[in-house]
């Protein structure tokens, strides 16, 4: 029973301070870091004024480094991921079709610290260079694809890298819209999204 207790209790703390880097994270995305007072983060769940010091002992300013730097290298990961799989049997169509989906999937998950990190963008600071490289590895990957696909006669030679680029652009533009709720994403109509596709392609091939 002894070795239970504080089991227990290391499971209890370590529960209470995930749900306070929880509220955290939805107040600072909703308001803004400045415009969250530490009370709001305990009142969100219920607890009492003083005790986040002790999990946080920097106050919101910890909590804020914490979430950033943890669910930024959940995205680099999932990113990674995406670059595993095998695309050898989808046309360049699907392939961009399915990097579409991957991307609204990691902007859906993580859109609350997305969003932060782009009300407080002195936080890139925080980020080293090598998680900073493994987030830009993404366009390296798909200019291989390109080049992959020249080299097997689906489309010409060009620019591979100025063409990643530019996908780049187009879908984070897309995602930015909808996470920051500016308006709807144009490239979340089926239709629309599939024309686009088709026309991006089409302008590689010819």
């Amino acid at each position: 029973m002894s070795k239970e207790k504080p089991n227990m209790r290391q499971e209890q703390a370590a529960e209470t301070r995930r749900n306070l880097l929880d509220s955290a994270l939805k107040l600072f995305a909703e308001n803004g870091f400045s415009a969250t007072p530490v009370r709001s983060i305990n009142q969100k769940i219920g607890m009492a004024d003083g005790l986040l010091y002790h999990y946080f002992p920097g106050g919101k300013k910890e909590m804020l480094q914490v979430l950033v730097l943890e669910n930024y290298q959940l995205i680099v990961s999932r990113l990674r991921v995406i670059q595993t799989e095998n695309f050898d049997d989808l046309t360049l169509e699907e392939v961009i079709e399915r990097l579409y989906q991957n991307w609204r999937n990691i902007f859906t998950d993580y859109r609350h610290v997305i969003k932060i990190l782009f009300r407080e963008t002195d936080l890139f600071n925080l980020l080293d260079k090598a998680s900073l490289s493994k987030m830009r590895g993404s366009e390296t990957w798909f200019q291989e694809i390109l080049r992959d696909r020249a080299q097997k006669g689906e489309i010409k030679e060009f620019d591979y890298v100025s063409a990643a680029e530019v996908l780049k652009a187009v879908l984070f533009d897309h995602f930015l819209t909808a996470v920051t709720g500016i308006g709807p994403g144009l490239l979340d109509n089926d239709n629309t999204r599939k024309r686009i596709i088709a026309y991006q392609v089409g302008l590689w091939k010819r």
